[in-house]
């Protein structure tokens, strides 16, 4: 996904999602694949809801992970790039 400041990354409608232990399982019925997804992985993939762009999403994390939002934006992108990658997100602009 070509992230521009304006695109607002979200979920995948009929990604269905199941709590295991401390991570979440994600499975996309259009690609036939289930992926557990970490608590960081997990934190960005319920922030993209579609009302957030990746610097809200960088904000957002920056208080709880300590560090400034501009030290997390390439681990949150690539974050974002594999979640795409999996069809688990999609972009969706204003």
């Amino acid at each position: 996904m070509m992230v521009t400041p304006t695109t607002r990354p979200r979920q995948t409608p009929g990604v269905v999602t199941c709590e295991v232990l401390d991570e979440l399982v994600a499975y996309s019925p259009a690609s036939s694949q289930a992926v557990s997804l970490n608590v960081s992985a997990r934190a960005i993939w319920e922030l993209c809801d579609g009302t957030r762009t990746l610097d809200d999403i960088c904000n957002e994390l920056s208080e709880s992970a300590g560090m400034p939002p501009e030290a997390l934006r390439a681990d949150v992108q690539a974050a974002i790039d594999q979640l795409r990658d999996l069809g688990l997100l999609v972009a969706s602009n204003p």
